[in-house]
């Protein structure tokens, strides 16, 4: 990501306010800058350091202008629609410190020690049980004839079958990394990737699409591979998933409790790196690590479920996401959930006879940098809509999962007729047509929410399915 000196951000604790009277740095504003802010502003963040109190000061006016205008610390989704977990934004009594301070002329105080903030997750602190190393000793430098690079790196998942319940990407250059995708890949086509990937020079190899390689799009390479392989691509399809992903704003997130992602013994992961080659020409990323919670088992097995349109990411061939010049557009996609039961329970292992209810956890906007504004909805057996979340100004630089404080239960046989949606609106106020694709000059149209699995509880007949 690209450094910003306008970026202030990090976890919400409680700030003990004393009286509006005096406000000064040292005593009042200091506290909320360690408490909200140091996270992200550090020598190993993504902004300018805070971490120098005196050097801080310095930048008072701008600090407390993007504080009082609420773009900092940033929190895009609207309220009133429902209950965050680990909501950032401040309170208005914390509001009113930094307000009084800068109305009285930003009054210094005395020098005293920080308390620091222990920030961890949403859910809980963020211990992870494994890392992973992405790339090779040596880095990646991402092509520089282009301004967007999507490489994929084939990485081993270490130790037994287990659930992922926890996720942290923590890019090696946040000058270059946009974002990152991680896909789980069932351990009998693992040697199928690494056969592609000794295929292409250099590390990892191309790929915009997704998990599979670029160049299985041409018509020669595909049926090269179908002819050694029968049917071979669509085994390489199915036989990967969604399993995690980072961008910008996001950090270290642990699922809910009682939830994790089953990885298989023998398992691998592909992930995709999308570079922004054009920012800071002949950087490389050097030592982008991915870092994991695990449990051997869990009560409900959960998934990401990643809501767009293919026909969206190829529009200046399909005609189907186009922003004219000096317009705004907005675009929408959604998903009847019963229709997607039996890929649920693929990814759960839970049949589909076995299945209780889904428990909805999260939803996540993903747009590029025509985003204006977007909404993610749900539409029950009932005929009710409700707002998961809202984003009425949208921020490239700062993207995360909104987990309910309460998860949205769907019972298995509502779900014919529960309906989930994602709306996302573009402005575009250039002089050029923009379309729907992969580049960062282009533009998407995602959500991504985390679901969780119940299982029926067995009965005493034999007969019964969940007793098997």
């Amino acid at each position: 990501m690209r450094r910003s000196s306008l970026l202030l951000s990090a976890v919400l604790l409680a700030v003990p306010v004393g009286p509006l009277a005096a406000q000064n740095y040292f005593d009042d504003v200091r506290p909320v800058l360690t408490q909200n802010c140091v996270r992200c502003h550090n020598a190993e963040g993504v902004a300018w350091s805070m971490e120098d109190a005196e050097e801080t000061y310095e930048r008072r006016r701008m600090i407390a202008r993007l504080i009082l205008d609420r773009r900092m610390p940033p929190w895009l989704a609207e309220p009133g629609h429902q209950d965050y977990v680990g909501d950032l934004s401040l309170d208005d009594e914390t509001l009113a410190v930094v307000r009084s301070w800068a109305e009285a002329g930003y009054p210094k105080g005395s020098s005293r020690p920080d308390v620091v903030a222990d920030a961890g997750s949403a859910h809980g602190p963020f211990h992870p049980e494994i890392s992973l190393d992405v790339l090779p000793e040596e880095g990646y430098l991402p092509n520089q004839r282009a301004s967007d690079d999507y490489r994929c790196f084939l990485v081993d998942w270490s130790g037994e079958t287990s659930y992922v319940t926890g996720f942290r990407a923590s890019p090696g250059n946040r000058n270059v990394a946009h974002h990152v995708v991680v896909y789980a890949v069932d351990p009998a086509m693992m040697e199928r990737y690494r056969e592609l990937d000794a295929e292409e020079e250099g590390a990892g190899y191309q790929c915009f699409g997704g998990a599979l390689p670029d160049r299985l799009g041409t018509r020669a390479a595909r049926a090269a591979y179908e002819q050694k392989y029968p049917n071979g691509l669509r085994e390489l399809s199915s036989s990967n998933h969604w399993l995690a992903h980072w961008a910008p704003g996001m950090d270290g997130h642990v699922f809910p409790e009682g939830t994790g992602i089953r990885l298989e013994e023998g398992a691998g992961l592909v992930v995709q790196m999308h570079y922004y080659s054009s920012t800071a020409p002949g950087e490389s990323d050097v030592g982008t690590t991915l870092d994991f919670m695990v449990e051997s088992s869990v009560e409900r097995p959960a998934f990401h479920l990643a809501q767009t349109r293919n026909d969206w990411l190829v529009s200046e061939r399909s005609g189907t996401m186009v922003i004219p010049a000096g317009t705004q557009r907005s675009f929408e996609i959604g998903d009847d959930l019963g229709d997607l039961l039996g890929y649920f329970s693929y990814l759960s292992q839970i049949p589909q006879d076995q299945i209780e209810a889904l428990e909805l956890h999260s939803a996540n906007l993903h747009m590029h940098s025509f985003g204006h504004s977007g909404e993610i909805t749900l539409r029950r057996d009932t005929g009710e809509v409700e707002t998961l979340l809202s984003i009425p100004r949208w921020d490239l630089a700062w993207q995360r999962d909104f987990s309910f404080a309460e998860p949205k239960v769907l019972p298995r046989e509502s779900l014919d007729d529960t309906h989930l949606a994602v709306r996302c609106t573009f402005e575009n106020p250039t002089d050029d047509t923009v379309y729907g694709g992969y580049g960062s000059a282009e533009e998407m149209c995602f959500n991504f929410s985390y679901i969780a699995v119940r299982r029926a509880p067995a009965t005493d007949d034999p007969a019964d399915p969940a007793r098997r």
